[in-house]
């Protein structure tokens, strides 16, 4: 379990959950020889080579979410400090949990890292707070050329012409789970609706709970997490919206979700949940997982082949399947995510080209095919793919790769910040069984469209709309 005191992160990578007394500023520069004071060593310092001129190293504090790259991000990351001739460190850190929360407290504080990781929702919450630097006067046609084709786009990573962030990675949800505990408890194979993920898991937890093992597991301790990785998409699947916001209409509406929400309730309430599951972070149950004692879960693409490598190495017989669905049909496809997006620069660096060098490195041919011949996210940039061999990831868990069921979506409005309670702490209450799911949906829509408009006549949104939008072909609904 993690600690609540945050652990500084030097050049090796570990968790830092959130102690913002002791998070550092936007990077500065540090002499790191000092001058001699007295007029003798003045004089042979005058009169010295240049090789023993004081040296000053630029550190670049670099943030992420991902832990499970760490040991190849930590090796470039090392690499590109031992070898750059420009005198820039970077000093790369992990915020596995409370990512969003750290992020924004620094940021508002001013302390914030000079690049970071665009997880969960930090370029919609800081873009309209004006902490995004632009980056077109780094952008030269040679290194967009690489990028390929509709890889910048207005909504996607730019606003009003100007670019924001880069594509590297796409990831998207699956069902990962345990095919020796499927063969214990007499189980053929994973679930294709809900309904029978809920029965696989009651099978499991009633068959082998006295040996510790139960059926499904999430972490809801924070559910904004565990439902962006699993209801999410069991609701686009089902053919309904995503974030809550439903293109068609122009506006908020989290109706659909009624038959998702109740899916996950009666699996809540069945009786065949890992037991703690409401104060578990991700990687803890990970680690439950990797021990052989949960039967599945949710997760992502990009991130679960590396946590079981290197991170919790497991001897456990896992595979991959596709997200179920409510009633075994698929009727929209699910969102890629962090498809147009990966590291975003803080505008309020004091180091903005020192910066985007460490942005250039983060996205180089070099750092990219590693990563995608190591598997550890599927790597969407023509330069790469063109000549990266395929990873053995996707060999061995061929349902990681991407179907014609896996879009990248339009993107939902930015800057709306509804009063109150948000959306996956209402639905947490919803599956719980605290709150009335009509009347919960129904505050939803009211608060979020309040909010929405509210954004819109202070000029921090647009209103969006495709009135022909097609669930099955989002990104082709939405283009012009």
């Amino acid at each position: 379990m993690m600690t609540s005191k945050q652990k500084r992160i030097g050049y090796t990578l570990a968790v830092v959950p959130l102690t913002l007394s002791v998070l550092a500023g936007c990077a500065s520069s540090t002499t790191t020889s000092s001058a001699t004071s007295s007029p003798q060593a003045s004089a042979a310092a005058t009169s010295s080579t240049a090789s023993t001129a004081p040296k000053t190293t630029t550190t670049i504090k670099v943030w992420t979410l991902n832990r499970h790259d760490q040991d190849y991000m930590q090796n470039m990351v090392d690499t590109f400090n031992k070898s750059n001739k420009d005198g820039i460190k970077i000093d790369y850190q992990i915020y596995s949990e409370n990512y969003n929360q750290s992020l924004d407290i620094a940021m508002s504080t001013n302390e914030g890292p000079d690049v970071f990781f665009d997880g969960g929702t930090a370029y919609a919450d800081h873009l309209p707070k004006g902490d995004l630097l632009p980056l077109d006067k780094y952008l030269t046609p040679e290194f967009k050329q690489r990028f390929g084709d509709g890889a910048f786009l207005d909504g996607v990573n730019m606003k009003d012409g100007k670019t924001y962030s880069i594509p590297a990675i796409g990831s998207t949800a699956r069902l990962f789970y345990n095919k020796g505990i499927f063969e214990k408890a007499g189980i053929a194979g994973p679930p294709k609706t809900m309904a029978e993920l809920t029965a696989d898991a009651k099978q499991i937890t009633d068959k082998l709970k006295g040996q510790g093992i139960y059926g499904f597991a999430m972490n809801l301790k924070s559910p904004g997490s565990a439902f962006g990785r699993s209801l999410e998409f069991v609701n686009m699947r089902n053919g309904g919206v995503y974030g809550g916001y439903d293109f068609k209409q122009g506006k908020y509406d989290f109706s659909s979700y009624k038959p998702t929400l109740n899916a996950f309730k009666d699996l809540y309430s069945s009786g065949a949940m890992f037991p703690g599951s409401t104060s578990l972070d991700i990687d803890p149950l990970r680690t439950q997982f990797a021990a052989g004692k949960i039967g599945m879960y949710f997760g992502l693409t990009h991130a679960e082949p590396g946590v079981y490598t290197t991170q919790f190495p497991t001897k456990e017989d896992w595979d991959v399947a596709p997200i179920p669905t409510i009633d075994g049909t698929v009727k929209g496809a699910q969102q890629i995510i962090v498809a147009g997006r990966w590291f975003l620069a803080n505008a309020h660096t004091q180091h903005p080209d020192e910066a985007w060098k460490v942005m250039n490195y983060l996205y180089s041919d070099e750092l990219l095919t590693g990563y995608h011949e190591k598997g550890l996210g599927i790597v969407m940039v023509p330069s790469v793919i063109s000549h990266a061999k395929q990873s053995d990831n996707l060999k061995k868990w061929p349902a990681l790769g991407f179907t014609d069921t896996d879009k990248v979506y339009p993107p939902n409005p930015t800057g709306v910040q509804a009063q109150g309670n948000d959306s996956a702490f209402v639905m947490n209450a919803i599956i719980q069984g605290a709150q009335d799911i009509d009347k919960g949906i129904a505050d939803l829509n009211t608060r979020y469209n309040d909010a929405y408009d509210k954004a819109i006549a202070a000029g921090k949104t647009a209103k969006i709309q495709y009135p022909n939008f097609d669930p099955m072909n989002p990104g082709k609904s939405a283009s012009k």
